[in-house]
């Protein structure tokens, strides 16, 4: 009896050291890996993300939540701008892939520009299209981030954005830039109050403003988005563990 007890627990410390080998190994592999990706996107001239603007807007969404979210574990994080290019390039249709990095400095620019997050912009563009810029809307939305011509007409004439008619809305730079300044100009009408904003980029700032005079809020599509854009940071938050890339 004394035999097979021994002989079990020799088996499951064999089994244990051979399990913590495999993941060695698939750790160094994926390291190796993800080192020679960043040293080959690294020559992207990307403008770097504002982590002021991040951070901030990072706590203005998850609130008391954000310092046990995995957006806090990105903090400071190296290349967070290869992260959002990579995101973008991946989920982006063979055809547009090419427009990968000017989509990608397009959110980043205009995301420092009006103090947001760059993943929060990921995480609409997930939900609204999923990156498909020939999306069309059950209303006549176009694109990426599915604006109406006519509201990417009005907010491309307050905010001095040029404007040369529903097919602005198909060039996938030009489409973000503008759901970005959309979603800006909500975030201030609704007194920077993420479940309002992001549910008035969904039914309108109109109809929102009545749903809550009846007290009935919809938080279905802020839940999504929100549930987007934890997702892009729990794939994030793993690169904070692994070493320096840019010493290797």
């Amino acid at each position: 009896m004394g035999s097979n007890n021994t002989n079990s627990t020799f088996q499951m410390k064999r089994r244990h050291k051979y399990q913590i080998f495999v993941f060695a190994v698939i750790t160094v592999m994926m390291v190796a890996f993800q080192n020679a990706a960043f040293k080959d996107i690294t020559k992207l001239t990307l403008k770097e993300v504002d982590e002021t603007s991040r951070q901030m807007h990072a706590k203005e969404l998850l609130g008391k939540y954000y310092r046990k979210s995995a957006a806090s574990s990105a903090e400071n994080l190296p290349y967070f701008n290869i992260h959002v290019y990579n995101r973008i390039h991946e989920r982006l249709p063979k055809d547009f892939k090419k427009k990968a990095s000017q989509v990608a400095q397009m959110i980043i620019t205009e995301a420092e520009a009006h103090d947001f997050d760059p993943a929060f912009v990921l995480a609409v563009i997930q939900t609204e299209s999923r990156f498909n810029p020939l999306a069309i809307g059950s209303v006549g939305e176009i694109g990426l981030m599915q604006l109406r011509p006519q509201t990417a007409e009005w907010i491309a004439k307050k905010e001095k954005i040029k404007w040369q008619g529903p097919k602005t809305l198909k060039d996938p730079v030009q489409n973000v830039r503008l759901g970005i300044a959309y979603l800006s100009f909500l975030r201030d009408l609704f007194e920077n109050k993420a479940y309002k904003y992001l549910s008035a980029y969904n039914v309108g700032p109109g109809k929102l403003k009545k749903l809550v005079g009846e007290d009935s809020l919809p938080r279905v599509y802020s839940t999504k988005v929100m549930k987007y854009y934890e997702e892009f940071y729990q794939k994030v938050a793993v690169y904070s563990e692994l070493p320096d890339l840019a010493s290797r």
